[in-house]
């Protein structure tokens, strides 16, 4: 037999050669420009990461002087100036680290308390006759809520940020609440002192009216052109923030990759153009490819030995040729009776409803199709047990012969597997269960004994008190009802989990004012205006528990999340039933919220804002208690604008 001939480009090594060369020169190259990419990822990852972390640092810092201000207002407002100012804003500087020092100033602009006062001699200065604290004081009163101002030069010295909170009575304007933070405690709070951390160098930077930058802290020499920007959005304020990598790119491993390739592309040639010359080396890589094909095999028979089913091969009259032990055992037979033979010959005494004619017929039925799967046999071994076995049936061509692979499988074992896996199944569910009751049962343990702390807070604070008491108290009292507020929110959580709904007619009047009652603790709750406007003619009915965790929720949020700088805060509670559903809206003046963050408020503790109290799983659970109730939700929201939620809830009348 002639050899087949060889295609002409065969002949031609070199131009093989340089065609192979080509194509790994390519490859190389391209490996070459990803694992650039890749490390430029890696920096731009590492400066995206130190970004982040900044931010939660800045937030931190200026967050504290946001509570504290919001603290020392919330006692003046109602208490008056403590006479106990200084042990009221050591408390308030031993609970906000990053604080530098408190300060009030009275409606014409004079300081009048200062605390710690060595190092801020300040007292009687006017702060809006001072050409540098002016502007600042300026916008905080425009504005009417919280600003910082700064970097600016300090009166007592140095540079800071002025935090300030202006004061209203029935008068009007009554003064400001103050935190000084010093520009040299947000550097080593914030960690942006280079030396610690050489990877980055930063500048801080003051926005002027004009958009100006005029640089307060500065420890690179970089250019700003290529850095990242970091506003410092959580003071309220005009600064920016440089942060720039002081990693150089690396460039010569990605010229040692170059080269690398080149020469990968060039050997890869080379030997491409050598190999075409020796037909030797063409016959060994036959050989190892026989070598492969042996190795495959040797593969496929010990996966056939392993397996954990019977396994049979029988050739094309139907004698067996191979079975696996899984076999021996099942059929009572030795490989000697069983190799060689038909499966009747060797182990069957009995096949219970089959005769010959029978098995024949079913022999054909495979034939005709080229498959049997899952046929169900009942035999008796020549020892006299009875066994059920499925069997399956394929045929398959080895080396170029006619074969039969037959699977057995005992289904007596089968159905024990089976029956073990459901006995778990219901232990599991068992197991899920118990962990529900404990949840819930958990929840209501530990609300009690809050409820106790609540109640001698509540009665403490009636009692005549010194004014520090009081502030401390009011303090205590905020955290403990917002873990009260998180441990009802998993108690809710719990409910809607394992609780089945139950339908009875919606009385939306009694909820709406219950659910409002119950928040009187809330803060500027008495300043806010609630309008409601309820169309129920028509029954509706409905899950009670669920509607009134919904109410709770969305009423809650419109109240924490009011403005007070608006003439008249106000929530809207509309809601108009059908034979079809209930259209539920409830709507706010409040802060609201940017249009990012509206495909994230529905998950588990997302929280809009970290300066409001909140568990910030409240609406998760909402979401969890409409799918229950069938409901859906639409969310409408804007900055500064407020918010709308409109929820759709379908009416259980008929049931």
């Amino acid at each position: 037999m002639s050899e087949p001939k060889k295609h002409p480009i065969f002949n031609k090594p070199f131009l093989i050669g340089f065609l192979v060369f080509l194509l790994v020169l390519i490859i190389s190259q391209t490996i070459t420009y990803q694992r650039f990419q890749i490390l430029q990822e890696a920096q731009q990852h590492e400066v995206n990461e130190r970004v982040r972390k900044l931010k939660e640092d800045l937030q931190d810092i200026f967050g504290q002087s946001f509570d504290a201000t919001q603290t020392l207002s919330f006692i003046i407002e109602n208490y008056g100036i403590p006479n106990n100012f200084d042990s009221i804003a050591q408390l308030l500087l031993n609970s906000n680290k990053h604080i530098d020092a408190l300060e009030l100033v009275d409606d014409q602009g004079v300081i009048t308390h200062v605390y710690p006062l060595i190092g801020n001699e300040v007292l009687g200065f006017n702060i809006l006759k001072d050409s540098i604290g002016k502007e600042g004081a300026l916008t905080t009163l425009k504005r009417r809520d919280y600003f910082t101002a700064g970097p600016i030069s300090l009166k007592q010295g140095g540079t800071g940020f002025v935090s300030r909170r202006p004061l209203f009575n029935e008068n009007g304007f009554a003064g400001f609440v103050a935190t000084l933070v010093k520009l040299s405690t947000v550097v080593t709070a914030a960690q942006i002192d280079s030396l610690k951390n050489p990877n980055f160098s930063y500048q801080l930077a003051k926005i002027n009216a004009d958009q100006s930058e005029e640089i307060f802290y500065n420890n690179t020499k970089t250019s700003t052109e290529e850095a990242i920007k970091v506003p410092i959005t959580t003071s309220h304020g005009e600064m920016k923030l440089y942060v720039i990598s002081n990693q150089p790119q690396s460039y010569s491993t990605i010229l040692f990759f170059f080269i690398l390739g080149l020469l990968l592309a060039l050997v890869c040639g080379a030997f491409t153009m050598f190999l075409l010359r020796q037909p030797i080396k063409l016959n060994q890589l036959v050989q190892e490819k026989i070598g492969l094909l042996k190795e495959s095999q040797e593969k496929f028979t010990k996966a056939f030995q392993t397996n954990l089913m019977g396994m049979i091969m029988l050739d094309s009259e139907r004698k067996v040729i191979e079975a696996n032990d899984v076999v021996y055992k099942l059929l009572e037979v030795t490989r000697e009776g069983l190799i060689g033979k038909t499966i009747m010959e060797s182990a069957i005494a009995v096949m219970e409803n089959y005769d010959d004619n029978e098995r024949e017929k079913f022999w054909k039925h495979f034939l005709k199709h080229d498959k049997v799967i899952n046929q169900k046999f009942k035999i008796t071994l020549k020892s006299g047990q009875k066994l059920s076995l499925s069997v399956s049936i394929e045929s398959l061509f080895f080396n170029d012969k006619q074969h039969y692979l037959v699977n057995l499988i005992d289904e007596t074992k089968r159905k024990e597997a089976e029956e073990a896996l459901e006995l778990q199944n219901i232990q599991l569910k068992k197991t899920n269960s118990e962990l529900d009751s404990f949840v819930y049962s958990a929840s209501h343990e530990l609300r009690a004994p809050l409820a106790s702390v609540l109640g001698l807070i509540n009665l403490i604070l009636t009692e005549e008190n010194k004014p520090g008491l009081v502030a401390s108290l009011t303090m205590m009292e905020k955290s403990v009802r917002r873990l009260d507020d998180f441990i009802k929110d998993i108690i809710e959580y719990s409910r809607n989990k394992h609780l089945k709904v139950n339908v009875e007619t919606i009385n939306f009047t009694n909820l709406i004012e219950s659910s409002i009652e119950s928040f009187w603790y809330l803060e500027n709750m008495n300043k806010i205006k609630v309008k409601i406007n309820v169309d129920d003619k028509i029954d509706f009915a409905s899950d009670k528990k669920r509607i009134s965790i919904l109410l709770n929720n969305f009423i809650s949020n419109a109240i924490k999340y009011h403005d007070v700088s608006k003439r008249t805060p106000t929530i809207w509670i509309s809601i108009k039933t059908s034979k079809k559903e209930a259209i539920i809206a409830i709507k706010d003046n409040g802060l609201g919220m940017a249009e990012e963050q509206l495909d994230k408020i529905f998950d588990m503790f997302y929280r809009i804002s970290y300066q409001i109290m909140g568990s910030g799983i409240g609406l998760f659970i909402v979401k969890e208690v409409l799918g229950k109730l069938n409901g859906t939700i639409e969310v409408k929201s804007a900055l500064g604008e407020g918010s709308t939620f409109t929820l759709k809830i379908p009416n259980g009348s008929d049931k």
